[in-house]
């Protein structure tokens, strides 16, 4: 079936939210915002705003005891003044929760609050920057009948139009854990033979994947027949519902539980994580894929689809990322779809790729987009981490980047300033 849906839900314009200072927040300085209102958000620019929602960033600079205290303190002032209170141009009416974020040494926190509100915690000096929240979105195109073309590209050294065995050492992943932040996991599937729980749920209360998206990347990466690391353990955090619909809240929320866990289970070294959407640029996505990388969990991002520079995506723009985009392995030509730039680190696999489907514990379906290159990648990682030993995060990426240019294969169709690297097991 075709997935065009979730797009509708991501092109609400940005309401009242316009660009921050350089320094503390003036509200008597007209320049320093576009409108009246004025609310100093640092991601002014993007079209995909929640509006009334933020996520603000604490200062390193100040201590656990001090963020906490300021915490405590807007935790108490926004269940107060949102109490009843609806958005002034949505009608939406705003939470009084906070909730906390912290991935090691970052820390911040998402919230709802009014115009007034926002200016008064921006003031306070234990604040570095205010993002205005935003939604994220799948980033998968189309669906229709295909073969397994993609395991056989990942390791052979050029591409075909015709079937080809796929070729890998039977260590295959064992003992590596992948967390999959989507739409979930279809648990019970007999691809995943058991090696697949359900973490954790940050968008509702339905545990299991309504929408497919997270199954499918979840196959790819680990499935018994379309996987690429077939042995290894798989993980559901769950960020999007059912129309593939979440925020950066969410998503943030869902990466603080990887890092959590993977420091809890002593993870590091062991671990990788696959985040097959995308919004517009975040500092704090970006930030929070630091700190992902810095509990030993390997990053692995989708590009996007949006045919654009990925530097103005997230977590595509993330610096510590694996960031991969897609071509059509019966061709190696870039995918008319994916996005491109120096923030590309690779290629993999990404046009009608077949995967897991949720219909049934034994359904397949077949997807294109870099949703679906991504999962070629995090697969690899896993792969490379228990057949090599690798436990560096750095390391990894390095690997995949030498075992490509081994192959000597490059990506056709691409843009100037990006990457022609096609990802490649070794068993050329």
């Amino acid at each position: 079936m075709v997935r065009f849906s979730v797009a509708a839900a991501f092109l609400l314009s940005a309401l009242g939210v316009t660009a921050a200072p350089r320094g503390r927040y003036d509200p008597q300085n007209t320049q320093n915002t576009g409108t009246a209102a004025g609310v100093p958000v640092s991601n002014f620019d993007i079209s995909n705003v929640i509006p009334g929602r933020y996520i603000v960033v604490y200062n390193n600079t100040f201590d656990e005891d001090a963020i906490s205290a300021h915490e405590t303190k807007i935790t108490s002032l926004v269940a107060k003044r949102n109490l009843g209170k609806r958005h002034a141009k949505t009608g939406r009416v705003l939470s009084t929760g906070v909730k906390s974020l912290k991935l090691g040494t970052w820390r911040a926190m998402t919230l709802d609050a009014d115009d007034d509100m926002i200016n008064e915690i921006y003031s306070a000096q234990e604040v570095e920057y205010i993002e205005a929240d935003q939604y994220v979105k799948l980033n998968v195109l189309t669906s229709q009948n295909s073969t397994t073309t993609g395991l056989a590209r990942l390791s052979h050294s050029t591409a075909s139009r015709k079937a080809a065995p796929y070729v890998f050492d039977t260590s295959a992943g064992g003992g590596i854990t992948v967390f999959v932040v989507d739409t979930g996991i279809r648990v019970t599937h007999s691809e995943y033979e058991g090696r697949a729980t359900f973490g954790a749920n940050f968008v509702n209360n339905v545990n299991t994947d309504e929408n497919g998206h997270g199954s499918h990347v979840a196959g790819t990466i680990a499935g018994a027949t379309f996987g690429v690391a077939k042995k290894a353990n798989l993980v559901a955090v769950k960020v999007l519902d059912a129309d593939g619909a979440g925020s950066n809240s969410g998503v943030l929320q869902g990466m603080q539980f990887v890092a959590d866990t993977a420091t809890s289970q002593k993870l590091g070294g062991k671990a990788v994580m696959n985040m097959s959407l995308g919004g517009g640029r975040s500092r704090a996505i970006n930030s929070a894929i630091n700190q992902i990388a810095a509990a030993g969990v390997v990053p692995v991002v989708a590009a996007g689809n949006e045919n654009q520079d990925t530097a103005n995506t997230s977590p595509g723009s993330a610096p510590a990322a694996i960031t991969v985009g897609a071509i059509d392995q019966r061709t190696d030509a870039r995918a008319s779809f994916s996005n491109f730039g120096a923030g590309v680190d690779i290629f993999a696999p990404g046009v009608n790729v077949l995967s897991v489907g949720i219909t049934s514990d034994t359904a397949t379906d077949t997807l294109s987009g870099t949703s679906m290159a991504s999962p070629h990648v995090a697969g690899l990682a896993a792969y490379l981490m228990a057949l090599e030993s690798i436990t560096d995060v750095t390391a990894v990426g390095d690997r995949m980047k030498e075992l490509a240019q081994k192959t000597g294969a490059k990506v056709s169709n691409n843009v100037k300033g990006t990457t022609t690297l096609i990802a490649n097991n070794g068993n050329l």
